[in-house]
């Protein structure tokens, strides 16, 4: 099956990815020679890693009716500047008072099982052409 995403090019740095169910802007830092008006691709990139473990960790809590209150989720990485590129992530759960202790190793194994990351972890082909 063939899905598509069709990028607009906006004013100065700003971009728009379009398809059938969603629209995106992005646009980049001022630092940057942008307006800093949307999210960088890069944060994009970030977000989806972060909200798909939240979405596994959520999905687990709701699946044995654990409560969510006082819940986090914080991701830390680490970027080389010189190779603009990241080098690691941290994914950091904060827990709601009283999560029972026997569902703590189960929980990050769900956030594990987040497909934004089985991306990374066994790369997609990537092809460019000009048409």
């Amino acid at each position: 099956m063939i899905n598509e995403i069709n990028v607009k090019f906006g004013e100065g740095k700003k971009l728009t990815a379009i398809s059938d169910s969603f629209t995106i802007n992005t646009d980049q830092s001022e630092a940057d020679g942008g307006d800093g008006t949307a999210p960088t691709p890069l944060e994009l990139f970030l977000a989806s890693l972060a909200t798909c473990a939240a979405h596994y960790a959520r999905s687990f809590c709701d699946s044995r009716s654990i409560s969510m209150d006082g819940m986090g989720l914080k991701v830390e990485y680490d970027f080389n500047k010189d190779a603009e590129q990241i080098t690691s992530f941290r994914y950091q759960m904060t827990l709601p008072e009283g999560f029972p202790e026997k569902y703590k190793a189960a929980l990050l194994r769900a956030i594990d099982l987040c497909t934004v990351k089985k991306h990374l972890m066994n790369p997609p082909a990537f092809e460019l052409e000009i048409v």
